[in-house]
């Protein structure tokens, strides 16, 4: 297993790192990018990664990035990934896209958790592939959320810090004409606040189409606690719906084209 570090610097001096790791045999097709939740400073000390939960991650391409309030301030547990978002994101674009020829990949799986969950939709939606998200408690309206008080809100006059979008707006294009993009979304069985807050107005938007799976895992478990056992079989599941789902929209697209 190969495992590199590396990081893209900011013109305000911020810095958004990341780690890749490229087994020597790369059985599956997908690239898979992974962005971490809440972080507490005390516990982990930056750069912060997101564990990989599946029985594939040893053998797959991985790209996971670590959120830049974290370098930035001991004073923030969570940033959403939007401090310094306009410059980082073409370049985090510029390494997928990179990764994804070197490999000869088939596609991209965003996961994320929590507020990574918010931040792996949004790159789903804008990074312009017919990708997965597979997210875990996803955030709608990160404002809402007493944690953006304490974590992200004294920072909103940074230089280059993103506004924080509602993510029922980001997706409002999400089901357009020949996209072959999915969303697979997770929640444990006692997480209502977000199931009822956060992921009904995310799936009530994309009004019942059939890119977009919700589960609720019967797990007795709370937010953002979930079996290995079950991330495994949940992901595998949505890999096969959205291989069957993305060759489907391919093939009406050649029809039409016809």
């Amino acid at each position: 297993m190969k495992i590199r570090r590396g990081s893209f610097p900011h013109s305000e001096g911020y810095v958004l790192e990341y780690e890749v790791t490229e087994p020597e045999a790369v059985t599956s097709p997908y690239l898979h990018i992974l962005f971490h939740g809440f972080s507490r400073i005390e516990k982990h000390v930056p750069p912060v990664f997101a564990r990989k939960q599946w029985k594939q991650a040893a053998e797959s391409v991985c790209l996971s990035f670590s959120d830049p309030i974290h370098r930035f301030t001991p004073d923030s547990c969570c940033g959403w990934f939007l401090l310094g978002e306009e410059e980082f994101v073409p370049r985090m674009y510029e390494l997928r896209a990179a990764l994804l020829e070197r490999h000869g990949l088939r596609g991209t799986v965003w996961h994320g958790l929590s507020s990574g969950g918010y931040a792996a939709l949004k790159h789903c939606m804008r990074a312009g592939g017919d990708d997965l998200a597979f997210v875990v408690s996803p955030h709608n309206d990160p404002t809402v959320l007493p944690q953006w008080e304490r974590e992200a809100a004294p920072f909103t006059g940074l230089p280059g810090m993103a506004a924080p979008e509602t993510m029922t707006d980001i997706i409002e294009d999400w089901a357009a004409p020949g996209s072959g993009r999915c969303l697979h979304a997770l929640m444990s069985e006692k997480d209502s606040y977000f199931a009822l807050e956060h992921l009904r107005p995310i799936m009530r938007g994309l009004g019942g189409h059939e890119s977009a799976r919700a589960a609720m895992l019967r797990d007795g478990r709370g937010h953002g606690f979930i079996k290995d056992a079950d991330y495994d079989s949940q992901l595998q599941a949505a890999i096969h719906r959205w291989e069957t789902y993305r060759d489907r929209q391919s093939a009406t697209a050649v029809s039409t084209s016809e």
